[in-house]
């Protein structure tokens, strides 16, 4: 269900004729011409209904697998965390019913990492004083003046609150209290991000609505053992989820893995793009791209890749420095001549 919402709450990341690039994984692959794409599109989304429906169907489970690599690698703002993990827990279905407890453990692994990882990531100066103080504002608010600034300032602990029910779900002790923890975190993300909050990337709110749920099932009163979690020398499918979900986002820490897919979303480490434009270059671009080109008092005018997708696509750009550059190309490829275009490519932590 939390697949399917986010997918329809999406929807214009799933079409090739928009107001973005499509920008493939691999260089010369064609986008899919309109209404081949819509038809794509809307086969995911019956294939998704279907499988709601009759989950053992296994014919299904490949169609939607394979259909959902293949617009995957169609397009690298389609490589939403969220959607790599769905990919995954689909593809865990092909071994149900014979590995149950296996696919349980790897789910296990998916909640148990996010909470570990994300708690990491959002231990920096940006996310304590910039990104949680934005997302936790709404909720500040209500609250007399005098108590805010100490809500505000929750983003001290914030990421080891998070770091904790990761941590407290490994172990039968804690592991209950960890499950509501965990699902406090969650309710806050989908709150922080809804209409009633900062009114941000929709696609995102039934995915946070997933993982509480399944904090609870997964965990709750749940008895396992902690080796079971992390690894099997039989489930090959547990493996490769492991060294994909828990072992690379590792190298993330040292500039070698996307940041994407190392739970920095929110964690104020994401880069940022700025494409700079001037005026004879701004009167080529087509109209569904020039609405989003800020003029400010002073200075260039420019687009801000982030709000750009988060407007044209409903999902945050995927932040990484090869997809900005193919936003400059796309922008350039308006030029007569010699591109005037100039990117720049920022964190908020400084530098780049």
């Amino acid at each position: 269900m939390a697949m399917l919402g986010t997918w329809l709450l999406s929807n214009k990341v799933w079409m090739t004729e928009r107001n973005f690039p499509v920008i493939p994984i691999f260089d010369g692959i064609p986008s899919l011409p309109s209404p081949v794409d819509y038809i794509f599109y809307s086969i995911l989304i019956v294939l998704a209904i279907y499988q709601i429906i009759y989950l053992e169907n296994r014919n299904t489970k490949i169609a939607l697998v394979v259909l959902l690599g293949f617009l995957m690698i169609g397009d690298q703002n389609r490589w939403q965390p969220y959607n790599v993990q769905y990919f995954l827990m689909i593809s865990a279905l092909f071994f149900y019913p014979k590995f149950t407890d296996g696919i349980l453990n790897v789910f296990r692994m998916m909640v148990i990492v996010f909470f570990i990882f994300s708690g990491i990531q959002e231990i920096n100066t940006v996310f304590i004083e910039s990104i949680f103080p934005w997302m936790i504002g709404p909720i500040a608010s209500l609250f007399p003046a005098s108590v805010e600034p100490n809500i505000l300032g929750g983003g001290y602990i914030f990421p080891f609150l998070s770091i904790a029910a990761g941590v407290g779900l490994l172990f039968q002790q804690t592991r209950d209290y960890a499950v509501y923890l965990g699902i406090l975190i969650h309710l806050f993300y989908f709150y922080a991000l809804s209409p009633m909050g900062n009114d941000w990337n929709h696609a995102i709110l039934p995915y946070n609505l997933c993982m509480a749920f399944f904090t609870y099932v997964l965990f709750f009163s749940a008895e396992f053992k902690l080796k079971d979690i992390f690894w099997s020398k039989t489930f090959r499918y547990q493996q490769a989820v492991v060294i994909i979900f828990a072992v690379l986002p590792l190298l993330s820490f040292f500039g070698i893995y996307d940041r994407m897919q190392s739970f920095n979303t929110y964690s104020g480490k994401s880069l940022y793009a700025k494409i700079y434009v001037t005026e004879s270059l701004v009167e080529l671009l087509p109209d569904g791209v020039k609405r989003y080109v800020y003029r400010p008092q002073q200075g260039e005018p420019y687009i801000e890749t982030t709000y750009w997708s988060a407007d044209a696509l409903k999902v945050s750009p995927y932040s990484e420095e090869r997809v900005y550059k193919k936003l400059h190309e796309y922008v350039c490829s308006f030029s007569e001549g010699d591109c005037s275009a100039r990117l720049e490519i920022y964190s908020y932590g400084g530098g780049h």
